[in-house]
């Protein structure tokens, strides 16, 4: 019984895992805000909620200006609407919180009305996030109107804010978004998001300038706070008041005394004290009332000049403003020098929200937002259905050929594979990540990961019977043994994943979380979990297995790889500069719209015939590729300042030609129409606007991902000089830089572009190529043990040889998944495809003609040699590992 308790415990918690993490995956669509609104009621019916609710929906109908989305309209609404207290006494703005289970009040620690409409917004919301390649989302043009300090040197700040919008975005975990100069004034921000709500909330954020100013309460307050709130009693103009100071105007804030909200009018001074400017941190908590407040800290200039604020006004109050909304107003005790808080009636979005804004900086400018669209999924819905398709193809490959291959341990193999694709997309929703092309491209890496260790496994497996083990001690030494190789690779790649995290920005950061957690999916699926399904099936009684049975592919190979080493190498060097060369010649024209940017057209799209079907975006794209026009076509529906929704437009941005700087001139955009009139006469399009559209990917993008490599690198480094030698790890870079160059090079040379999906591509090239060089340095440095006679060129070619059938398989089974993309998954990922498959050839390559080569070069100075530092010592080495005949001709 003892010796099945460990394995039930396993057992049971491999369950709990993967049941938790599928449960994370739903809902799979997004629900209506109302409806989601009343499975949070107690009483979905009770009329106090139904009149409000009624009120929100009349609002949003009346009003598309104001009300724009329900969560405005439902705050709106229940101020207006009035109710006693519980004892029947007065009138007060109803309290939706009363309302809510209390058990759902307790488990989220609701406070307001706003924690009420943020818990509604995300219970709507699909578990799943979806990029806008891949579902679309929402686009807002802002309006940037300067101050005066933003007004000398206009482009420079919006640029700063750019970066700062970006910043913010990120603080919410939002890593996707395409913010891009629109025009002088304008900023284009576009974001993955799709309920009404989420974009409620995203405008919020990014028109908030995060002005914190510091005033004093006026004083006359007293004496005119009473006469103001009878003046509006009695129907008054907020903005008339006859009796305010021309030095001070009226604000309000919500407080909640008891179960009621009550809004307090401050009469504050116009002149601000001190701007928040110097904020070095700030963090949202909760004060011992039970309130929340966003505590905050200056920076030692902030801290000096805020004490002597305070010291100058003490027993005066002091007005907190943000945005030109009164959060509180308390009374100076003493002077303050160091920290401050700012308590109001936040939800816990808003305070997290507010926090970062304050970090990440403060907005020179005025924000209004210009227009709203929505944005259909830039690589077409098509192509979406041809890539889950195609992907789904290369998997049922792969299972099919493990199964083949591997039989029971193929079995094996795929169950964890499953398993492993289950949890990972689980753990994407319940983290917040965003699904994108990039994260897809995290996703592949993944399985190839995945694959890789099982294969890893496996071969340990295999060797260890053919040296006459039991299955049941072949199958302990062969996890044993592999396990190693699998944690030092796996472990590299969570260096990667977590610098580039650290450094980069936008679509890194998304590609490096879902690359994160990725490494611990595949810990646990690949290591954890098959380990538990094979203790399963060396338990059945019935099955008396003596054997795992499988396929051999190249039997003790004998191949002289030393022999050939410098037509590898030459093959390598000749294809470096093939590549810089092609880098070097194509300039500037390598680059994609993305990095470029371009000019941005506006086309009315008319069908005469009115059931025709809407033309796929790509099939345009790619009819304007073939005129010559590099350009990038979606479709949108444009909302305007009177939140009017227009009806669907195409946006096509075009790069400008080599003759032509800045923007594409006026007879260019009228040949590309003219074109379009030509290719689809069943359709009339016309053009609407035309605006310069900054690149994507700008000078802070691109320093980022550049440093983020470097640091990558460098830890690569540090990490297999722990584990293994300098050398080990040099060897492992070159190889590294190797595959980029060639990678990037030979992609280019077939005329492609270097585009946001070419980077994800590389990323993952960066991920991934270093997992093979790692296997044959771990079997080299289990062989340097075992065979301390040999030359670390004859320990080269045995490790390699022992090595290179699970080498060629892993590589084989990815490129299984990578060939269904790229010949069925649409042409909307054909170059993010292509890329990773001339990686993975490259990367193949290099793991057995460079980096091996290249330690064996430098260590091969003695005919004995030390053993890099190993983990715990293996136990003796299968038979057949030095019955290789291996002639080497130095």
């Amino acid at each position: 019984m003892n010796n099945h308790k460990p394995i039930i415990l396993r057992t049971l918690f491999a369950i709990a895992v993967i049941a938790i993490f599928i449960a994370s995956m739903f809902p799979f669509s997004e629900s209506d805000f109302y409806d989601t609104l009343n499975t949070l009621l107690s009483d979905p019916q009770n009329p106090t909620m139904v009149k409000v609710i009624d009120l929100a929906k009349q609002k949003q109908s009346e009003d598309k200006v104001k009300y724009a989305y329900p969560s405005v309209a439902l705050e709106a609404a229940a101020r207006e609407v009035k109710e006693p207290d519980a004892d029947g006494n007065g009138l007060y703005s109803v309290d939706i919180v009363r309302y809510v289970k209390p058990v759902i009040v307790k488990q989220h620690k609701i406070q307001s009305n706003a924690d009420v409409i943020s818990l509604v917004r995300k219970n709507s919301a699909s578990a799943l996030h979806l990029g806008i390649d891949l579902h679309g989302g929402a686009e807002f043009l802002l309006h940037l109107v300067a101050d005066e300090k933003a007004q000398s040197d206009f482009a420079r700040f919006r640029d700063n804010a750019i970066e700062t919008l970006r910043k913010r975005l990120a603080k919410q975990n939002i890593f996707e978004a395409e913010i891009s100069p629109a025009g002088l004034e304008y900023v284009s921000v576009r974001v993955p998001v799709k309920t009404e709500d989420e974009k409620a909330n995203l405008e919020k954020l990014v028109l908030r300038s995060a002005k914190l100013e510091f005033r004093m309460v006026h004083p006359m307050n007293d004496e005119l706070v009473p006469r103001y709130e009878a003046y509006l009693n009695q129907g008054g103009d907020p903005d008339a008041f006859p009796d305010t100071p021309s030095e001070a105007e009226f604000l309000s804030t919500e407080e909640r005394i008891g179960d009621h909200l009550i809004t307090e009018y401050v009469l504050v001074e116009t002149t601000v004290q001190m701007e928040g400017n110097e904020v070095k941190d700030a963090y949202p908590s909760m004060n011992q009332f039970g309130k929340r407040e966003i505590l905050f800290s200056f920076t030692p200039a902030g801290a000096s000049k805020f004490g002597e604020v305070t010291g100058n006004n003490i027993g005066r109050r002091m007005a907190v403003v943000l945005d030109g909304q009164l959060y509180s107003a308390p009374t100076i005790q003493s002077r303050i020098t160091s920290n401050g808080q700012i308590t109001g009636s936040f939800s816990q979005d808003e305070a997290q929200g507010v926090a970062d804004a304050l970090v990440s900086g403060s907005l020179p400018f005025e924000i209004t937002v210009a227009s709203r669209s929505d944005i259909d999924a830039t690589v077409g819905a098509e192509t979406i259905r041809s890539s889950i398709y195609s992907g789904i193809l290369g998997t049922v490959l792969i299972m099919i050929f493990m199964l083949i291959y591997y039989r029971t341990a193929g079995l094996v193999a795929n169950i964890s594979l499953l398993a492993n694709t289950g949890v990972l997309l689980g753990a994407m929703a319940a983290f917040g990540v965003t699904l994108t092309l990039p994260g897809i491209a995290g996703i592949i890496l993944t399985l190839g990961m995945a694959i890789d260790a099982n294969v890893l496994f496996y071969e340990r497996i295999r060797e260890e019977q053919e040296a006459g083990k039991s299955l049941h001690s072949a199958v302990n030494i062969g996890f044993d043994r592999a396990f190693s190789a699998i944690f030092d690779s796996n472990v590299t790649t969570l260096f990667t994943g977590i610098i580039l995290y650290w450094q980069g920005t936008g679509a890194i950061k998304g590609f490096a979380m879902t690359l994160v957690i990725g490494i611990f999916t595949t810990m646990f699926s690949a290591v954890f979990l098959s380990r538990v399904l094979f203790d399963w099936i060396l338990r059945i009684p019935n099955l008396k297995m003596q054997k795992i049975n499988m396929l051999m592919f190249l039997p003790n190979p004998k191949f002289d790889f030393v022999k050939v080493r410098f037509i590898g190498f030459g093959i390598s060097i000749f294809l470096i500069l093939l590549s810089l060369t092609t880098i070097f010649v194509r300039g500037s024209n390598a680059l994609s719209i993305d990095f470029t940017g371009g000019t941005q057209l506006l086309v009315s799209y008319e069908p005469k015939d009115k059931t025709q079907a809407q033309i796929p975006a790509s099939d345009i794209g790619k009819y304007l590729g073939t005129k010559g026009y590099d350009a990038k076509v979606a479709y949108k529906k444009v909302t305007d300042q009177n939140n009017t929704e227009g009806t669907s437009v195409l946006e096509i941005v075009v790069r400008p030609r080599s003759q032509e700087k800045g923007s594409v001139s006026s007879e260019v955009s009228s040949e590309l129409i003219g074109e379009l009139d030509k290719a689809y006469p069943d359709v009339k399009m016309t053009k609407i606007s035309e605006s310069t559209l900054g690149a994507l990917i700008g000078a802070a993008f691109t320093k980022s991902a550049i440093k983020a490599l470097i640091c990558a690198m460098i830890g690569m480094i540090i990490y297999m000089t722990i584990r293994f030698q300098f050398s080990y790890s040099i060897a492992a870079n070159v190889a590294l830089i190797h595959d980029v160059i060639v990678s990037t090079g030979i992609y280019l040379l077939c005329g492609g572009q270097i585009s946001l999906q070419v980077v994800a591509s590389l990323l993952t090239l960066i991920g991934y190529s270093v997992n093979d060089t790692i296997v044959i340095f771990d079997r080299q440095r289990e062989n340097l043990t075992l065979h301390p006679e040999m030359t670390y060129f004859q320990i080269v070619n045995l490790s390699m040889n022992q090595t290179l059938g699970r080498t060629i398989l892993t590589s084989v089974c990815v490129m299984l998944v990578l060939l269904s993309q790229f010949f069925l998954g649409g042409d909307g990922i054909h170059d993010f495809v292509a890329t990773i498959l001339i990686g993975n050839i490259a990367g193949c390559y290099s793991s057995i003609f460079i980096s091996p080569m290249l330690t064996a070069y430098w260590h091969n100075k003695s005919k004995k040699n030390a053993a890099p530092s190993a983990p715990s010592a293996p136990a003796a080495a299968p038979k057949n590992n030095g019955d290789l005949n291996i002639t080497i001709n130095a």
